[in-house]
């Protein structure tokens, strides 16, 4: 069977999954593709070097999946780099008071 027809017959799921699969192939070292591969331990310093390989090329499927696995590291992660739900509240807070001070 043809490559191109068989693409063409998986849900837009499944190929998104292969591209982001070719991606991360790709473009992250050895260590990071070892660890998300669970061929290594994960550590806290591996875990931040996967989110950074993982998020300069948008693996979204692969940040989500690891940081689900991981969920104590990803908890640490996201309260170093600012993010997660204290976050999104203190900017939600910060754009009412900016809509608040305009004048109409």
């Amino acid at each position: 069977m043809d490559e191109k027809k068989m693409f063409d017959d998986l849900t837009e799921e499944q190929k998104e999954n292969m591209v982001e699969f070719g991606m991360v192939s790709a473009h992250c070292t050895e260590e990071v593709l070892k660890a998300i591969e669970e061929q290594v331990p994960m550590t806290y310093e591996l875990f931040r070097k996967c989110m950074d390989e993982l998020g300069e090329i948008s693996a979204i499927s692969t940040l989500t999946d690891l940081m689900g696995r991981y969920p104590d590291l990803a908890r640490r992660y996201n309260e170093e780099e600012g993010w997660g739900p204290e976050k999104a509240e203190q900017d939600f807070q910060e754009i009412l008071k900016k809509i608040q001070k305009k004048p109409c």
